[in-house]
């Protein structure tokens, strides 16, 4: 299992991290999701997926999103 950490633009409530969340749950290889409204960062547990996916699917969910990488 690998961990990737994405960083997301444009949550401001509960309901966005939410979306964020349930649209990463649902890629096929994911087995956990942590989003952090505060921080505006979402921790991917997934063996198998693309960064370009996971990229993507946000997108799609109404996001914009970066993978992090050292200190932002």
């Amino acid at each position: 299992m690998a961990k990737t950490v994405l960083k997301i633009e444009g949550m401001s409530c509960e309901m966005c991290s939410k979306k964020v969340s349930d649209t990463l749950l649902g890629i096929s290889g994911v087995s956990g999701v942590n989003v952090d409204l505060k921080k505006g960062t979402a921790s991917v547990v997934q063996e198998g997926v693309k960064e370009e996916d996971l990229i993507r699917a946000v997108l799609d969910a109404g996001f914009r999103s970066k993978i992090r990488r050292g200190l932002f």
